[in-house]
Order: structure tokens, then sequence, then C-alpha cells
């Protein structure tokens, strides 16, 4: 349990940095995000000795988490009195049951356009067969790209590099370096919407995400 919440403390304190677009143009340069991750430290550093415990970095995932819950609840709240109504329960789910139908719309659209070759509005047996076909080609290229993902693992970046259970502005500037630099796919010293976003797995196209 414990490694989770540093986990999450982890991520509170440097992956959601490039949120911070301080001038408001669209991208985050690397001055914006490591401003961001610095005011976070900060934060985090009740003690101000310049280091994070794990006490420190526990706290922070937790309020982290309870940060999220009460989005959630916002979310659900939908006249703002702070209480949620069996109403406001029942709206948010159909709102939910909403998103996912229309998921499932958009791609059955996206399977039609691709491989109804008669345009008939349907896919016959020979046209499902070539989308799993092709599916199952994406799905090897994605597990192999996985595979290789997960052998890197060991050579990511450690917040705590000495595993003394002690985070420094040192530790905490260079993991936020190396965070910036596998982000910034394109290497222009920029962040831009959608750089950075991570899968969590291999999800091929025609899979589930």
């Amino acid at each position: 349990m414990q490694k989770a919440l540093l986990l999450l403390a982890a991520t509170a304190l440097i992956a959601a940095a490039p949120a911070a677009d301080l001038n408001g143009d669209g991208a985050v340069s690397y001055a914006e995000f490591k401003a961001a991750g610095d005011a976070r430290f900060d934060a985090a550093d009740k003690d101000y000795d310049g280091q994070l415990t794990r006490e420190e970095m526990k706290a922070l995932g937790e309020a982290k988490r309870a940060e999220r819950a009460r989005e959630h609840f916002s979310k659900m709240d939908l006249n703002g009195d702070g209480a949620v109504t069996e109403d406001e329960m029942m709206a948010a789910r159909e709102a939910m049951k909403d998103r996912h139908s229309d998921r499932k719309d958009g791609w059955r659209e996206k399977m039609l356009e691709r491989f109804d070759t008669n345009a008939d509005g349907e896919l016959s047996d020979a046209e499902r067969a070539v989308a799993h076909e092709q599916a199952k080609a994406k799905r090897g290229e994605w597990q192999k790209k996985w595979k290789a993902r997960k052998g890197d693992k060991a050579k990511r970046p450690r917040l705590d590099t000495d595993r003394d259970g002690i985070v420094t502005r040192a530790e905490y500037d260079a993991m936020g370096e190396a965070l910036f630099a596998r982000m910034d796919a394109n290497g222009d010293g920029m962040l831009t919407k959608g750089e950075g976003r991570r899968h969590k797995g291999p999800h091929p196209e025609g899979g589930r995400r």
C-alpha cells in the first residue's frame, strides 16, 4: 500500500506538471514544466529542508487521491449543493452510458469505413475475416512494443536514486528532466497536446483500451 502511495505521490509531483501552460500558448516548455514541478516540491516539503521524506511523499499522494475524489464528486453534484441525490447519481450513470455508446458507434463507423468494401452498411463474413487478420497482426506489433518497453523498465530513472527513503532536490530535478525528455516525443523542447500520453498495455485497433 505504501509503495502505491509513493508512486502516486511521484506522479503528482512530476507527471502532473505539464498541465501548467503558464503563458497559455498551448504548449509547455521545459521552464514551465520545471516551474510547475518545483511548486509541487515546495508544497510537499512541509519542513522546508529541501528534501522529501517518505511521510511527505505519502501525504502528497493521499492529498492527490482526495483531490480526485472531490473532482469526481463535483461532477456528480450538478446543482453544487454539496450533496449528491439519487437523481444526480442516475444522471451521471446515464451520461457514462451515453459516452460508452458514442464510443461504440464511432468504432463501428470506423470499421465500416475501413472494411465495408461493398458499401452495404454491414460487414460480411469475408470482410470480418479481413478485419480480424489485420487486428491480429496489429496486436502482434503492440505486444512486441510492450515487451520491449517492459524490458527497458530497469533502465528508467528512479525518483529516489540511492533508495535511502529521501528524495533530494537534485534527485527530483534529475527525474523531472528525464521525464520531460521521454514525454517530448519530437524532441523540440516543447510538450504539446498528446505528447507524454502513455498506454497501460497493448491495445491494437479493434480491441479495448
